[in-house]
């Protein structure tokens, strides 16, 4: 570490200092863990997951690599949006030996960083006294593993022909249908293209065909076998409401970076999926019929959707030259009911 923020502080400073520049700057003193390198600005403030930290804290005590930063042969996933100055970023991470994705907002002033705002996804297990999972962050059905982050699609760098319009409307619709929350019935045809993909922390999450029950009383639902547009209609996002969301898009590519919180209240217990019934959202115990709950968690048996929480997460969009949803790369991580890691 002492070497790396050595080669920093070597490393003359640009004359004008593009907010790109100052982001790769901040990446590679978050690795060497010496923010003093760093130009920044007069009331400068940093957050993690949603908390004002001090420089020295956090992850600038535990980051080992960072995908762009340092060559790590174990990081492949990388995205970048700039708008003027501010930058956002999704970045494959490794902190001591835990794997994850780091979501993070740069801000400049001119030459200097006046703010920065992360949010790290870090793997979740089950293990001895349930590892990491309590019903403060119930697990998931899909908790971040960071072997299964692969790069991201080269679809997301792609430059359309011609601009994409209402990014960001698009997104909230999106949300907004999902969770049950938008006015008005649903639409049929929501624009999705029948390839679209979504992946949730890495792991593919549409047109799974061997996707697990989501409720063994109803063994015609499985939520990760439907495509992007049949599992919005579902229902099957009905136990979340939209608490907070931030986006940030670039009409060229036509991608979106959407910051958000989704809470789940832990009183919708039970939706109406078209054509199929009342399915059960699965609680700690018995989601799997005949399961051994005095086995090891696995995941499997404890996915949690029925206890208060709150999901923050960092959403990549996709859109096609139509404006439709072509890809859906979700990163996110579970939290006590109304915690809130999305920037100001």
């Amino acid at each position: 570490m002492i070497a790396a923020a050595a080669v920093l502080v070597a490393t003359p400073a640009t004359a004008q200092s593009s907010p790109e520049d100052l982001a790769d700057r901040f990446e590679r003193a978050l690795v060497a863990g010496d923010y003093r390198v760093l130009p920044l600005a007069e009331g400068f403030t940093y957050t993690e997951n949603g908390a004002r930290l001090d420089p020295w804290d956090g992850m600038w005590r535990t980051t080992t690599a960072l995908e762009g930063a340092v060559d790590f042969p174990e990081l492949d996933y990388r995205v970048e949006l700039a708008d003027g100055d501010t930058v956002v970023r999704i970045v494959e991470s490794i902190e001591n030996t835990v794997h994850g994705v780091m979501a993070y907002r740069l801000v400049a002033d001119g030459d200097q960083i006046a703010s920065v705002d992360v949010l790290p996804i870090r793997e979740e297990f089950g293990g001895d006294r349930g590892g990491t999972i309590t019903l403060l962050q119930p697990m998931l059905p899909f908790t971040m593993d960071g072997e299964l982050v692969g790069p991201p699609d080269p679809a997301f760098a792609q430059a359309h022909s011609n601009p994409v319009q209402d990014i960001e409307q698009t997104i909230r619709r999106y949300f907004a249908f999902a969770t049950g929350e938008a006015e008005g019935p649903l639409p049929m045809d929501f624009g999705f293209p029948d390839d679209c993909v979504r992946t949730d922390n890495g792991q593919r999450a549409t047109d799974v065909s061997d996707a697990d029950l989501l409720d063994p009383a109803q063994p015609g639902f499985r939520p990760f076998a439907l495509g992007c547009n049949a599992q919005m209609q579902s229902g099957y996002y009905s136990n979340f409401s939209v608490g907070d969301v931030r986006i940030f898009a670039d009409s060229a590519r036509g991608i979106g970076i959407a910051f958000v919180r989704l809470d789940q209240a832990g009183t919708v217990l039970s939706f109406e999926a078209p054509g199929i019934g009342t399915v059960t959202y699965p609680g700690p115990r018995g989601a799997v019929e005949g399961a051994n709950t005095g086995e090891q968690f696995d995941g499997r048996i404890l996915t949690n959707m029925i206890s208060p929480m709150s999901v923050n997460g960092a959403y990549l969009f996709k859109l096609d030259e139509r404006g439709g949803i072509a890809r859906i790369d979700a990163f996110y991580r579970g939290a006590p009911l109304g915690w809130d890691a999305v920037p100001d």
